[in-house]
């Protein structure tokens, strides 16, 4: 699978479809079934940390998503377009779900677009 590219407006209703969406790619990429609703979670997560940080700048910045896999892994990208404001103890709850059910996650709240990756390992015999 390329890359694929979901923008969403910076708002909750969204939220659903990301998630859907983000589970959908992980299932056809070979993600195993068992883990399919720790990719929601963790990118329901993730969204609500960009949603949380647009509205406390006063933004309603879309939300970037990007799905790709390759190499035995399935990774998934959020960004948000401004800096983040620091974290919360909300955004610690939020990571700490976050890095419970995702075997790799790299952070960076300074960057400008903010952006979290998750990264799951997949089936080498998962469907391409």
């Amino acid at each position: 699978m390329p890359t694929v590219s979901l923008c969403v407006p910076g708002k909750p209703e969204h939220v659903r479809l990301v998630r859907l969406v983000a589970s959908a790619a992980a299932r056809r990429c070979g993600v195993d079934e068992d883990v399919l609703d720790e990719v929601r979670l963790a990118v329901g997560e993730a969204c609500a940390i960009a949603l949380a940080h647009g509205r406390a700048a006063d933004r309603a910045d879309d939300i970037l998503i990007e799905l790709s896999d390759g190499g035995g892994q399935f990774a998934v990208l959020v960004s948000e377009g401004g800096p983040q404001q620091g974290s919360n103890s909300e955004d610690q709850l939020a990571f700490a779900v976050i890095s419970s059910v995702v075997p790799e996650c790299v952070v960076d709240i300074d960057a400008v677009p903010s952006t979290i990756k998750m990264i799951w390992p997949t089936a080498s015999e998962g469907p391409s």
